[in-house]
This record gives C-alpha cells, structure tokens and sequence, in this order.
C-alpha cells in the first residue's frame, strides 16, 4: 500500500497515512457526510455538539419515547414481521410466495405505522 497524506474533513490540515485520526481536531479519516457537516459547524462555532447517538438510533428513540410498553411491542413486532416478509421475498418462487411476502411486509408496515402513530392533539378548551 503506498503511503500518502489525507487531509482532514474538518479543520483541512494534513495528516500522514499512518493515522485514521486527524492529528489535530481528532476527527477520523473516514465519516459519513452529515457527521462531516455537524463537525464542521461545530468547529466554526455555527451548531451545538452533535450527540453521541447515531441519527438512527435517536429517530427510534424520538418515534417510541412515550409510547407504553404494549405499543413498543407493537412496533417491535412489525418490524420483525415486515423484515421476514422480506426475506420471505428473496426466497419466493411462485407467485402465491410472491404475494404472502409482500402482505408480510405491507402488514408489518401497517402494524408499525399504526402502533408508533401520534395521537391527535387534544382539541382547545370552548
């Protein structure tokens, strides 16, 4: 592997090919592109820190913070549904599969969708 220099994504300085971590600021070598842009508005002191949860994981926490615990089951439960019903569909070869897997995966959708959804904001006083 040839040796070479990479500059860093958020405060441009150089770094050796020795370190998967910038020298200067600590970011690492490779990152995906919006923790690149948070970095860099936290650098030019434009945004709070970002956390240190993952996008992902905080939208599935923000989606069931609050819901009870039969609703989290609930929701849990589609996705296991839906995601079977995916692979059921890597595996169909017929269409009868064909048509349980895709029932599979619209239902396990629905069942999510219908156990993580907001309830209506509560109507002003007359």
């Amino acid at each position: 592997m040839q040796a070479y220099e990479w500059q860093c994504h958020v405060c441009r300085r150089s770094n050796s090919a020795a370190h998967d971590t910038c020298t200067a600021c600590g970011f690492p070598a490779a990152a995906r592109g919006e923790d690149i842009l948070l970095e860099r508005a936290v650098w030019a002191g434009t945004a709070a820190a970002p956390s240190a949860t993952s996008s992902a994981s905080a939208d599935l926490a923000g989606l069931l913070a609050g819901l009870p615990l039969w609703r989290k089951l609930l929701v849990y439960s589609g996705v296991m549904v839906c995601g079977a019903g995916g692979i059921w569909w890597k595996l169909a070869w017929t269409l009868q599969s064909i048509g349980i897997a895709a029932l599979m995966s619209v239902g396990g959708l629905l069942l999510v969708a219908l156990a993580a959804g907001r309830d209506a904001a509560p109507s002003p006083p007359p």
